[in-house]
């Protein structure tokens, strides 16, 4: 996987496998440094963010509300 596209800005895959906690321990610290010094792709990661969070939200609520049942 590409973590940086060819204009130089970390990929939305990176950007999504870091919001899970789940992008490969060798590209975190390159990502990491990136978003330090790139408000463009900082701005992106927080919206992949605050996806994320509402995703795992929805999916809380939807397994809180109505449990899946196995016949």
């Amino acid at each position: 996987m590409q973590i940086f596209t060819k204009a130089k800005h970390v990929s939305d895959d990176a950007l999504g496998l870091h919001a899970l906690n789940d992008l490969p321990e060798s590209d975190r610290q390159p990502v990491t440094d990136h978003l330090s010094r790139c408000p463009h792709c900082r701005q992106r990661f927080a919206e992949v963010r605050e996806f994320v969070s509402f995703l795992r939200l929805a999916a809380a609520s939807q397994t809180a509300t109505r449990p899946y049942v196995i016949h």
